[in-house]
């Protein structure tokens, strides 16, 4: 008992997947949504898997608490930068508005989804009622941000990102 303890405390630590960056990120839309120029695509629009973030520029409603955070994190981190485009096997290839749905990763193996969850910038995000392949990491990364009251679980939002109708 005490040496299979043993084995498994010395294993390896489990290794992060890298991938090889494809794209450049040339505008951040808002803190889920980005476009970027792909090596062999050309242009395209990314709506990040996993995450929502609070609305900023859904036409004919209000801009949600946290929302302008969520967008300058994205800023802060991905534009200029060379991405993976990350697509997900039990999620469909594009939305119904034409967008690509794919993670974003540095080729550092930094994952935007679950960094966004982190800070608090977005939520967790179950489309349909399938989850995605990384939805625990983003859910896990969303929890810590929840217990530390972080971004738009913290004041002033404390969790209320509602956009509504404006008149």
């Amino acid at each position: 008992m005490l040496l299979g303890a043993a084995s498994s405390a010395c294993a390896a630590p489990p290794v992060v997947p890298t991938f090889t960056a494809t794209a450049r990120v040339l505008r951040v839309v808002d803190g889920d949504t980005v476009d970027v120029v792909d090596d062999t695509r050309g242009r395209l629009r990314i709506r990040v898997l996993g995450i929502d973030t609070p609305e900023t520029k859904k036409p004919g409603y209000s801009v949600a608490c946290g929302g302008p955070e969520a967008t300058e994190f994205a800023q802060r981190a991905l534009t200029g930068q060379r991405v993976a485009i990350i697509t997900d096997y039990t999620q469909d290839s594009h939305d119904r508005y034409g967008r690509t749905l794919a993670y974003l990763d540095k080729p550092d193996g930094w994952d935007y989804s679950t960094e966004a969850a982190r800070a608090g910038t977005g939520r967790a995000y179950i489309y349909g009622h399938r989850p995605a392949v990384r939805s625990p990491q983003i859910e896990a990364a969303e929890n810590e941000a929840r217990q530390a009251a972080r971004g738009l679980w913290g004041p002033p939002c404390n969790g209320h990102t509602e956009s509504v109708p404006v008149k």
